[in-house]
């Protein structure tokens, strides 16, 4: 299972949904949230072809909305067409938030659809992939590559000084991170100062994340086979056609389970805040798209079903794996991943009730790059003795 923690600098408030993250509030302006322009990637691509600034530029992708999926590879060739980083900041938060959206109609295969014998065998590949070739992961090193974006809802928030009133700030750049991870033994080893440091309201902190090595395809996968799995669609992608099914898991067959520290009930005399856990475990849906031929997963896609008034109103993650060399062997693994959390940052009208929060809810935005794997391990020669 994965983490996702959220790091306030009043007061710690995490969520745990597969996927990690910890970030600090953004300053405060007094800008309001305005309506969003939807375009497709072609439409896009047309307003990157003219010339401007790099503040221009960024202001005008902050004015947009894309309807469709923005792939890796536009994104990568979009970014070229960029005079600065904020620019590249702006169109990296924009393909983020469409990583949930169907591809653009020319991405979509027009092979016909397979039957249920062919799917069937299609499905039997998928898990025979999660179930040994994931398994057969050497140990190693990945240096992993994050930045964090996120917005500020206008409410009042209970802090320990009295009520703060903050205005709407747009989704934004807040800060990146990078840190090596390892996978050894099968499992992702993760670092036990994490917990301590979660703790610890600190200007510039990081996000560590778990669970793209192998477990959220396993439980994703392993739920999907006592839930529903459905043929959706053929897709193109750089190098092959892939096979695309959708699947929906009930609360009853779900692993996936959706947590925020904390809900806020108030301060003490000496400013320390009262809190208590949210723990609830979700239905959720997705897609995975796969090589039709040998069960290889290329994109996994997954959307927690929760009320739209809870503390937690929207969740999910994306993972895009591809082919990487490590100890002279090539082995597919995770490249990058997006995630998004919305949650209520203020105090509920009704502690009894999981649906009674009022207003806009915050969003955090990650975008994580894996790169630089190497083989971790020591290894051993028996020289002949000198004669």
């Amino acid at each position: 299972m994965c983490v996702i923690k959220a790091l306030n600098r009043a007061v710690t408030r995490t969520a745990v949904l597969l996927l990690g993250l910890l970030c600090i509030a953004p300053l405060h302006t007094g800008a309001k949230e305005r309506a969003k322009v939807s375009c497709t990637v072609g439409q896009l691509a047309q307003a990157l072809s003219k010339d401007g600034t790099d503040e221009q530029i960024a202001a005008m992708l902050g004015t947009l909305e894309l309807s469709e999926r923005l792939n890796a590879d536009q994104l990568l060739q979009l970014r070229t067409r960029l005079p600065g980083e904020r620019s590249r900041q702006a169109l990296t938060m924009l393909a983020d938030a469409s990583s949930f959206l169907e591809p653009p109609e020319g991405e979509i295969g027009s092979q016909p659809t397979p039957d249920s014998a062919a799917t069937r065998q299609m499905l039997v590949r998928v898990v025979d992939y999660v179930n040994t070739t994931l398994r057969q992961l050497p140990n190693f090193l990945v240096t992993r590559h994050t930045t964090r974006f996120e917005d500020r809802p206008q409410e009042d928030a209970l802090e320990a000084t009295g009520t703060m009133s903050y205005s709407y700030q747009p989704l934004h750049f807040v800060g990146q991170s990078q840190a090596v991870l390892t996978y050894r033994n099968h499992g992702e080893v993760i670092d036990e100062s994490l917990g301590q440091s979660l703790k610890q309201s600190r200007d510039g902190a990081g996000m560590a994340t778990s669970g793209e090595f192998g477990s959220v395809l396993i439980t994703v996968v392993s739920d999907a086979l006592k839930g529903r799995i459905t043929w959706t669609r053929w897709e193109k992608s750089s190098t092959a056609t892939l096979a695309v099914f959708r699947f929906s898991i009930p609360e009853n067959r779900s692993n996936y389970r959706v947590k925020f520290c904390c809900i806020l009930e108030g301060f003490s005399s000496t400013g320390i805040p009262d809190q208590r856990l949210y723990d609830e475990r979700v239905p959720y849906h997705g897609e995975i798209a796969f090589d039709p031929t040998t069960g290889t997963i290329a994109r996994m896609m997954l959307q927690a079903e929760v009320p739209a008034k809870g503390l937690v109103s929207s969740a999910g993650i994306v993972v895009e794996y591809g082919a990487e060399e490590i100890g002279g062997k090539v082995y597919v693994c995770p490249q990058r991943s997006v995630s998004l959390l919305q949650a209520h940052t203020t105090k509920q009208s009704n502690t009894q009730s999981r649906t009674d929060f009022k207003g806009p809810a915050k969003s955090y935005l990650n975008d994580t790059v894996f790169d630089t794997y190497r083989r971790f391990g020591a290894e051993t020669r028996i020289l002949p003795a000198e004669q």
